[in-house]
């Protein structure tokens, strides 16, 4: 018997073997695995399908409902359960029971229209559940079948879910995927995954599969909103909006409605809807200093400071709180120090962050002085290396290099703003100097002659023009052009003309009569200013040469450049 047994099993082995060597076995076995979008190495091995799982004797039908998981398919596959027997088996209770906890856990707002019979014994799938809501991915499941697969990423469903969580459910969701693409659940989990990740636009591509099937529940079209203002598409997000059914007092919806009112710049809609939220809560600090940023692009400070006042009652070390309280202090109190030291502040605690590396660009830019032991051109640095496009980025850090005197990498960013169509006056300007202290002055007169042409008017495009044509021009084509306009200028315009012939006065005399000239028609002419600083320093009249430079200081206070000539003035004359 025990000899006869052996032998079948020896031919079973054979057979089997066989058959794995079999070519075509080989080519569906390939096929099943290309057609997988999810590689071995990043997901669970898949369950074998033909093994009885813990839910074998349910119906296919049934457990399809619930892993579909969309709020109409669960209610579909309750209603076939509760109506197939009087008594339920455990797996049954159990299958239940997981149906509630994601109508409840995922879909709050949806009406749950089964009784669920109490489970009070340890299981795997419920437990996993039990984790997700404490922030836990629970990887002792044993990854079973698709329920056992994804339950515990349910826990992106909780917003302190942690990096290591995020990188956990990746592998379980896109494993879930590959066991029924169809499922919605698994596809809503995605696009909050991918919206963790930062990928907005593979966010935006799940979502809106998730709304086309079910477009009524309220938690899928706020995240649909939510992701299409992101992506900047107000109009669209506003329509999400607005096929809800939900309460129009809805907080949910109030809140999405004031964040595109914000992102529109209609600061007065985004007011009214900020009111309506905290009027049912009070204490929401998201809100608080929502209100507080909206008054402040208002300009409306002091209302501004109070509500910043009683937030830092509360949190003092938020970024979004540190950014506001920094923007109020540079703004509105013209505080360079305290909102310096603000920022500092801001990045100590949160270094990567872009809002704060910005902002602290803008003070050094505002200063010429580094922020953090750094100038603006390398705070932006790290946001360049993510963005090489971002244009704000782009200008401040122009505006470190020229103030460090970093002409060559200067004109390089200048060329870069120039291919983006910056255009501004002060831009301009900024090229016209930069090219200069580049050896490039013809470069400098060819680019601002054709904007001057299609500009006339505008002053500081003029002044632009003038010191090109002062590098380029000789001496008396020059002079004969400041002299035919200097009659027919602005005030502004006659002082800084009357300062660029300053430097082509062939006597100190001729020299001095034009500063002087300038600083007539406008005394507020620090670059005037300035060279009267410096010629009578060179003449070691160091008294009449601070004369001037603390008049350029109290002009640019905000300049640590001429403080520190100011100062170092200061202790010569002692």
């Amino acid at each position: 018997m025990y000899k006869s047994f052996a032998s079948v099993y020896k031919l079973l082995f054979l057979l089997i073997a066989l058959s794995l060597c079999n070519p075509l076995f080989a080519a569906k076995k390939k096929k099943k695995a290309a057609s997988s979008d999810v590689s071995s190495e990043e997901s669970f091995k898949l369950p074998a399908t033909n093994k009885k799982t813990y839910f074998y004797k349910v119906s296919p039908e049934i457990l399809e409902g619930v892993e579909i998981g969309s709020p109409d398919t669960l209610r579909a596959a309750m209603s076939a359960i509760r109506n197939s027997k009087g008594e339920y088996e455990e797996n049954e209770k159990v299958l239940i029971n997981i149906a509630t906890e994601i109508m409840k856990t995922v879909w709050p707002s949806e009406k749950i229209t089964w009784d669920t019979p109490e489970f009070s014994g340890d299981n795997i799938y419920l437990g996993a559940v039990s984790m997700a809501k404490r922030g836990v991915f629970d990887s002792s499941t044993g990854n079973v079948d698709f329920l056992s697969i994804l339950l515990p990423a349910l826990v992106l469903v909780n917003p302190i879910a942690s990096d290591e969580v995020i990188a956990q459910c990746e592998i379980a969701v896109k494993t879930a995927l590959a066991i029924r693409p169809e499922s919605l659940l698994a596809q809503y989990l995605m696009a909050i995954l991918e919206n963790h990740k930062g990928e907005l636009s593979s966010s935006l591509e799940y979502i809106s599969k998730v709304y086309n099937v079910a477009s009524s529940v309220e938690e899928i079209s706020l995240l649909y909103v939510e992701l299409l203002r992101e992506s900047g598409n107000y109009e669209k997000a506003q329509s999400v909006l607005a096929g809800l059914n939900g309460d129009s007092n809805d907080i949910r919806i109030l809140k999405q409605n004031a964040y595109i009112a914000f992102e529109k710049k209609d600061y007065a809609s985004a007011e009214l809807y900020v009111a309506r939220v905290l009027q049912q809560s009070p204490n929401d600090l998201e809100f608080v200093l929502f209100r507080a940023k909206i008054l402040i692009e208002k300009n409306d400070y002091i209302h501004a400071v109070s509500l910043l006042d009683m937030y830092a009652r509360q949190d003092n070390t938020s970024i979004d709180y540190l950014i506001l309280r920094a923007r109020v202090q540079l703004d509105w109190s013209k505080n360079t120090v305290a909102a310096t030291e603000t920022v500092e502040k801001a990045l100590q605690l949160y270094p990567d962050n872009q809002d704060a590396l910005m902002f602290a660009a803008r003070i050094s830019s505002l200063t010429d002085s580094p922020v953090a032991g750094k100038y603006a051109d390398e705070l932006t640095a790290k946001i360049l290396s993510a963005d090489p496009d971002n244009y704000e980025a782009m200008e401040y850090a122009l505006e470190g290099l020229v103030q460090r005197e970093n002409w060559q990498e200067a004109y390089s960013i200048c060329k870069r703003l120039v291919a983006a169509g910056s255009m501004t006056p002060e831009f301009v300007e900024k090229y016209v100097t930069i090219c200069i202290n580049t050896g490039k002055a013809h470069e400098a007169f060819e680019y601002v002659r054709r904007i001057y042409d299609a500009n006339p008017d505008d002053e500081t495009i003029m002044q632009a023009y003038v010191l090109a044509y002062c590098e380029v021009g000789n001496r008396d084509s020059v002079m004969r052009y400041l002299d035919s306009q200097i009659d027919n200028s602005s005030s502004k315009m006659k002082s800084y003309l009357l300062y660029r012939r300053s430097y082509l006065q062939l006597t100190e005399n001729n020299i001095l009569a034009d500063l002087r000239s300038s600083l007539i028609a406008n005394p507020r002419n620090s670059n005037a200013l300035f060279r009267l600083y410096e010629i009578y320093y060179d003449k070691k009249d160091y008294r009449k040469a601070q004369y001037y430079l603390r008049q350029v200081v109290a002009i640019n206070p905000n300049d640590s450049s001429v403080k520190k000539l100011n100062e170092a003035l200061t202790k010569l004359m002692q």
